[in-house]
């Protein structure tokens, strides 16, 4: 049985239905969308001119941790905080032009929901596995966070902690994403954070959502 937390499932649907208009959505999947084309071109070219970004393009792999906002659990996986979950490291770090195989093993067995039509539903940015079966989207019954680089159009979805090896049905302990993509070929400093209502506050956006350190940090490329 899936395990939500009633009280972000309520608040999202208010904060759907009361004070994120339509619009808005619709306007935040567009920004993602123009931001990962920019990202592509932006690499295309980088990779036209050749030797810098070949230079130093290599595999990277990054691992990370979703922590439940639980007070037990195996150590390291929760963090002892109600309302604050945490994705760790937070701050990640990576070559330029290097192809960055990030795994992320998740342990958050609780369903946040989003709108139905949020954008941040959606794989973008690169490729993303779930238990090694390749995904283009969560739905938003198994959704858990994202971690998204809005600057890079970078979204990878993660569902619940528990998925077997297919997606919408249910086995046990950690579900392990990867998520593949080209880190810029500029070094620079960029913004990840989740946008799943998961943190605290009257609609979920509140804790956790703003501190870095917890479902926030940054993709530091150098």
């Amino acid at each position: 049985m899936i395990g939500i937390r009633r009280d972000r499932a309520a608040t999202v649907t208010r904060a759907a239905r009361r004070t994120v208009p339509a619009a808005l959505i619709v306007m935040a999947g567009l920004g993602l969308a123009a931001c990962s084309e920019s990202a592509r071109l932006s690499g295309a070219t980088a990779g036209s001119g050749g030797a810098p970004a070949a230079a130093h393009a290599k595999t990277e792999a990054v691992q990370l941790i979703g922590k439940i906002d639980a007070d037990m659990g195996a150590m390291g996986t929760f963090t002892g905080k109600d309302g604050w979950p945490a994705v760790a490291p937070a701050n990640i770090h990576v070559r330029a032009g290097a192809t960055v195989v990030l795994t992320i093993r998740e342990y958050d067995d609780m369903v946040t929901p989003m709108a139905d039509n949020s954008p941040f539903l959606q794989v973008m940015g690169g490729t993303e596995t779930v238990n090694g079966k390749r995904v283009t989207s969560v739905s938003n019954q198994m959704i858990a966070h994202t971690f998204t680089v809005p600057s890079l159009g970078i979204n990878v979805p993660l569902p619940i902690a528990g998925m077997d090896g297919a997606m919408g049905s249910m086995g046990g302990g950690p579900t392990t994403v990867r998520f593949t993509f080209h880190a810029p070929a500029t070094p620079g400093t960029y913004l990840w954070l989740c946008a799943t209502p998961c943190g605290t506050g009257p609609y979920g956006i509140s804790g956790a959502m703003h501190m870095n350190g917890w479902m926030r940090g940054h993709l530091i490329v150098s």
